[in-house]
């Protein structure tokens, strides 16, 4: 839940409203049995201030990744993500970004359970040994259930 856009304003500096804060603390209760070591997001401030509670909850740095920015090439974006680390990758990106890696992983016969990209959703996307292993969606708001794809 990102605040209304304003005309003249750079929309890479849009902040999250009150609910967004809100979700976003929400966050840290629902990954805290993640075994969370990386937590990146988009240059956007709401995407920053989506993660930052779950940065700070796990001591991790936030890292601002460009790839995973509004309109930058889908193949970049999955480039990003796809890193080899001890434990579970958080990121946060945007409405273009993820449906575009989603179709990605499809085209490369990555298996897909669930499909939608609404505000405030999750995908959990498997990386294992340098390859993609499967995308699941988890859903969005209260619906979010990781108890299956954890």
């Amino acid at each position: 839940h990102a605040g209304q856009r304003s005309p003249g304003m750079n929309d890479r500096y849009r902040t999250l409203s009150p609910d967004g804060h809100a979700r976003a603390e929400q966050l840290v209760t629902l990954l805290s049995d993640q075994p969370i070591t990386r937590v990146m997001a988009s240059p956007a401030t709401r995407c920053q201030q989506t993660l930052q509670p779950l940065a700070t909850a796990t001591g991790c740095e936030l890292l601002e990744i460009e790839a995973l920015w509004e309109g930058s090439l889908i193949d970049d974006a999955l480039a990003a993500l796809a890193v080899d680390v001890d434990g579970a990758v958080v990121a946060c990106s945007h409405g273009d970004i993820i449906p575009g890696l989603i179709d990605r992983l499809g085209e490369m016969n990555v298996p897909i359970t669930g499909r939608g990209c609404e505000l405030g959703s999750i995908w959990v996307l498997d990386y294992v040994d340098g390859r993609w292993e499967r995308a699941t969606y988890a859903g969005a708001g209260h619906d979010v259930d990781l108890s299956s794809v954890a």
